[in-house]
């Protein structure tokens, strides 16, 4: 007795393993965390240098329109910490962003493993403030867009460990001084690859 149900349980882990995939019609709910950092000096000939952090929470859901391809809705929240040191002196300033956004994914699963590698392109409007020594010095708006590479491990055919590494990401940010209507806009293109990771979970119903 005790063998049939060890044989069960194993052929049930079995199914599910030998099923690790999105399907038609699922529904995902998770999210990652992550974290990047970068530091450059103004000058070679002085000690002057600039170091941004980043770490960024970002939940997810989405609905497979088939065993390849999955859209859903995002809102990921950056918190960047830039600090700037001139001449000794050093400057640090806060900025909170909330990015609510769309996007698409693109599966592929490595034969009969458990693994799949997939590709995601998003795009979102965020919102948020930079502040300084605690006051409030700006307000911050703007559209981000990244396409990313990831990798996905199907634990069982519910619960799924995801790692996403960098990518290219463009930016186009407005930034109004407060107080005044003074605005500053830039946009930028990165590559970055190797200065971000991101890992997270997800669950499949």
């Amino acid at each position: 007795m005790k063998k049939m149900i060890v044989l069960a349980v194993v052929g049930l882990f079995g199914t599910q393993f030998a099923k690790a995939q999105v399907a038609k019609g699922d529904f995902l709910v998770g999210g990652g965390v992550g974290i990047s950092t970068t530091s450059s000096k103004e000058n070679d000939a002085t000690d002057d240098k600039m170091t941004t952090t980043e770490f960024f929470i970002s939940p997810k859901v989405g609905y497979a329109l088939s065993d390849k391809w999955m859209i859903g809705v995002m809102a990921e929240t950056n918190f960047f910490t830039s600090k700037d040191e001139v001449a000794g002196v050093e400057d640090k300033r806060n900025t909170t962003m909330i990015i609510p956004g769309v996007f698409v994914r693109n599966y592929h699963v490595i034969g009969g493993s458990k693994f799949a590698f997939f590709g995601e392109a998003n795009v979102g409007y965020g919102f948020g403030q930079t502040k300084q020594d605690g006051d409030k010095v700006s307000s911050n708006s703007g559209i981000y867009a990244n396409v990313q590479p990831g990798i996905s491990y199907f634990v069982t055919k519910c619960f799924v460990i995801e790692g996403v590494f960098g990518g290219l990401s463009y930016a186009n940010t407005t930034s109004e001084a407060e107080g005044s209507d003074i605005k500053s806009k830039s946009s930028a293109f990165d590559f970055a690859f190797t200065q971000q990771f991101q890992l997270g979970v997800s669950f499949l119903f």
